[in-house]
């Protein structure tokens, strides 16, 4: 209700992604030819069965996921991050603060995990908790966005206040994959284990990059008692 009355009160009059002209919206974002070929790029090439990420040839799984399993069950992106429309969208709604943009973003995320059936059963959808440095910045955690959307369309809780970020780490755009592992280690607690304890956990987050942000959630919530976790992003980077 409250997106329709901001979509009557405050249309968008450009595209979100190439600022074609037009009327848009929280329910139509993006343009139509936008849309389609973020919907090509989905297939483009073949993912890793396990942290979902595209692949350059026909193994199976990513190089990372062969070397060290990430712990988490399974992890899914709505499409790459390094095509335009998934990598302006989430660039728009994070450093522009176009929050309308989470409402779409976030259903097509619910497809993804409605669609896989190794996401099920989930008992509670947790976004990644935002940095400090970033929730001054923005005003907001565009994860948060995004799960509240998913949770109101897959109809299941969402807890935002049980996985904290108990260490203040600097941005992680510009650091190495073995900066980043370093950067995040023990950066997250569960707030209250006995109420995850043997839960399906849906964990939720914008993009998947390296993985070190997913696994090491993962890794606070496993050993927290939670039975199993999931990942579901908005984009997801390239493996090998």
């Amino acid at each position: 209700m409250l997106n329709l009355l901001m979509d009557i009160l405050f249309p968008e009059n450009v595209c979100c992604v190439c600022r074609e002209p037009g009327r848009f919206s929280s329910r139509r974002p993006w343009c139509e030819n936008c849309a389609q070929e973020m919907q090509k790029a989905q297939t483009c090439l073949p993912i890793c069965d396990l942290c979902g990420k595209y692949l350059d040839t026909e193994e199976v799984l990513c190089h990372d996921c062969r070397v060290n399993s990430p712990g988490f069950h399974i992890a899914r992106a709505v499409g790459p991050y390094d095509k335009d429309g998934y990598r302006i969208a989430i660039k728009v709604l994070k450093f522009l603060g176009r929050k309308y943009l989470a409402g779409q973003m976030g259903r097509l995320m619910a497809e993804v995990v409605k669609n896989e059936s190794r996401f099920w059963p989930i008992d509670v959808i947790i976004p990644v908790p935002a940095s400090l440095g970033s929730l001054t910045q923005r005003g907001f955690n565009q994860t948060e966005l995004l799960a509240r959307h998913i949770a109101r369309h897959l109809k299941l809780p969402m807890d935002n206040n049980m996985l904290l970020r108990v260490k203040e780490t600097p941005a992680q755009r510009e650091l190495t994959k073995e900066e980043r592992e370093k950067n995040l280690l023990c950066a997250f607690k569960v707030r209250d284990p006995q109420r995850i304890k043997a839960k399906n956990i849906l964990l939720v987050d914008d993009v998947y990059t390296t993985g070190s942000t997913a696994r090491e959630c993962t890794r606070s919530l496993l050993r927290a008692g939670a039975a199993r976790v999931s990942v579901i992003t908005w984009a997801t980077g390239k493996g090998f």
